[in-house]
């Protein structure tokens, strides 16, 4: 083989090193923006990494606090015992139904005030929601709930606030709207509920409504389809008579 370069190899290898030299050029007369750009693009990094670093510590702040006011949410009532606080190895528990409410409030509402982005707020507020329809503000519970449900329709609470949307509507005799919401969602192949949780409600519904028949319809269907499901105990007691149907809430 010949060590000679053809002119195809020396065109090549001249293009080559013009192409080289017209580019370390355009580095020279550019040098300070790149410099700039590098430096540029390293703080974005950093703060980048930064912003990560507060939002893990933020949400870590954010679910103690929710831990807490979800601790005191469920804590016993002894009235003979001192109450708000415990210590190590002491159990939380308060003198009254209001001093626990109150205090469960406070911190709940702290969670959402100070840690509003976060998904522990979101938490919180339904929470807050269930709050306030025990205390007979259905409207505000109604909202809260709403809007949870609209931002957040796969959270895993999602399933239980439907389900309280569902009590707050029959309550206030939106049973019919109900009934037809339920009954298409049933005969949808992608349901936001599990099945035996959607013929619970449908026969509650309609049971609500004086449709006994066809609740007991959807009983039966419970107990056959679905006979190890949670629901399935309650709705046996419901076909197990030929006596009218027995008053169950949801």
């Amino acid at each position: 083989m010949s060590d000679r370069l053809t002119r195809k190899e020396i065109k090549r290898q001249d293009t080559f090193q013009t192409t080289m030299v017209q580019s370390l050029d355009w580095v020279r007369a550019h040098r300070r923006a790149l410099v700039a750009g590098v430096a540029v693009l390293a703080l974005a990094v950093v703060a980048l990494g930064a912003w990560a670093f507060w939002l893990r510590a933020t949400e870590d702040d954010a679910q103690a606090l929710l831990t807490q006011a979800m601790a005191a949410y469920r804590a016993p009532v002894r009235p003979d015992e001192d109450s708000g606080a415990a210590g190590a190895d002491e159990e939380l528990s308060f003198a009254s139904v209001e001093e626990r409410r109150a205090r469960s409030a406070e911190l709940f509402e702290r969670v959402v005030d100070e840690y509003g982005a976060n998904d522990a707020a979101d938490v919180a507020r339904v929470y807050l929601a269930e709050m306030a329809a025990v205390a007979g503000d259905t409207e505000g519970a109604r909202e809260l709930w709403q809007d949870f449900l609209d931002e957040h329709p796969e959270h895993m609470l999602g399933a239980e606030v439907r389900l309280n949307l569902y009590a707050l509507d029959r309550a206030a005799g939106n049973g019919e709207a109900v009934a037809a919401e339920l009954q298409g969602m049933l005969e949808a192949e992608d349901r936001p509920l599990p099945e035996d949780v959607v013929l619970h409600e449908l026969a509650v519904t309609l049971e609500s409504l004086g449709r006994d028949e066809e609740a007991a319809e959807h009983y039966q269907t419970l107990v056959s389809v679905h006979p190890q499901s949670a629901y399935a105990t309650a709705a046996r007691q419901k076909t197990g008579g030929s006596g009218p149907l027995l008053g169950l809430g949801s």
